[in-house]
């Protein structure tokens, strides 16, 4: 927390590297998050760019109330839901980002057909589902928010958090309950 103060005093003097810092630890994951809500590359870029000259015209107005990594997150999560709300667009289909993973399909051609069969149902499944319980979904398992932070980013209470992801969860396994993937049940 103390480094987060000291990092945000020099971004705020205007020291370049201090932002570049701030840029290393965070812009993967706010691509990521950008590339899920855009669903392609070019507009996932763009919404990042934004973030980042959001955040780095708004540093100075953080209070320190929550950790720096969900303070941009809000700011993250707030354009994402303009773009959506803009747009409407699907998110970054699933077997994408599992694609991504898989380093080359020619290892096990079986296995990443079964993965890209696997990500279309969830992602079918994901895309069922209300926009509420969409963000939650996608902040909580897909970005690996803690529900604090989820809470946090989405401004809501962490039990509501919680709630949405059980009934959320509850719905995915209701879409998903025929589907056997390798011997188990989805």
């Amino acid at each position: 927390m103390r480094d987060e103060k000291r990092l945000i005093a020099r971004i705020g003097q205007g020291d370049r590297k201090a932002f570049e810092e701030l840029l290393d630890a965070y812009e993967a994951r706010v691509y990521r998050l950008g590339l899920r809500f855009t669903g392609n590359v070019p507009d996932a870029e763009d919404i990042t760019q934004e973030i980042f000259l959001a955040v780095y015209r708004s540093i100075g107005g953080f209070q320190g109330n929550s950790a720096l990594g969900t303070w941009i997150y809000r700011v993250a999560m707030n354009h994402c839901l303009d773009y959506r709300r803009k747009r409407k667009l699907e998110t970054l289909p699933l077997d994408e980002e599992i694609s991504l993973a898989t380093q080359d399909w020619r290892d096990d051609p079986a296995a990443s057909a079964d993965k890209r069969e696997l990500a279309e149902r969830v992602e079918a499944a994901i895309n069922r589902l209300s926009p509420a319980h969409r963000d939650v979904i996608v902040l909580h398992e897909l970005q690996g928010l803690t529900y604090q932070e989820v809470a946090a980013t989405l401004n809501l209470p962490v039990g509501t958090v919680k709630s949405r992801l059980s009934n959320a969860f509850k719905r995915l396994r209701d879409l998903l309950g025929g589907y056997v993937y390798e011997g188990r049940g989805v």
